[in-house]
């Protein structure tokens, strides 16, 4: 009896070269993927940089216009919406560190730690806070070095 040839299917070794591909190809995508959520992380980080310069900005602005100026080395200035008063602490017309996150409209999935004149805002999703955080530093002066907050990003290591 004769078998119709038109059926045919792949030969052992091709199907053995296409799972070499795959597997080559999986090599390299999977150490890119992890890459892409660093660089994520490291977004992130920039963007609450830039947020927490903008938030300084804008009290030191609203400062400037208080009846009397809170430029002085103690103040407060009301944000509606910051915090649960509105109330925000100043150091010479800027955010003190422990009030600054208050200026933030959401810190959600950040850890914040907030001692003295610096506050540490990091991803909590990154395994090593340490290496991957944007710390704030008050102004401790009115003139000269320290008379304006610092926002210091480290992304060394945001895996």
């Amino acid at each position: 009896m004769h078998k119709n040839s038109s059926e045919q299917g792949f030969t052992l070794i091709e199907l053995i070269v296409v799972i070499v591909i795959l597997g080559i190809l999986a090599a390299f995508a999977i150490p890119r993927f992890v890459n892409l959520q660093n660089d994520a992380r490291r977004s992130v980080l920039q963007g609450v940089s830039g947020s927490l310069q903008a938030a300084s900005a804008l009290a030191y602005s609203k400062a400037l216009v208080s009846t009397p100026a809170q430029t002085g080395i103690t103040g407060t200035i009301t944000v509606p919406g910051a915090g649960a008063n509105g109330t925000v602490a100043l150091a010479y017309g800027y955010p003190t560190g422990t009030s600054i996150s208050t200026m933030l409209q959401d810190t959600t999935n950040f850890g914040v730690s907030a001692i003295g004149t610096t506050a540490t805002f990091w991803p909590t999703s990154a395994g090593n806070s340490a290496n991957c955080n944007v710390v704030y530093t008050a102004a401790t002066t009115s003139v000269g070095t320290g008379s304006t907050p610092t926002v210091v990003t480290n992304s060394s290591d945001c895996s």
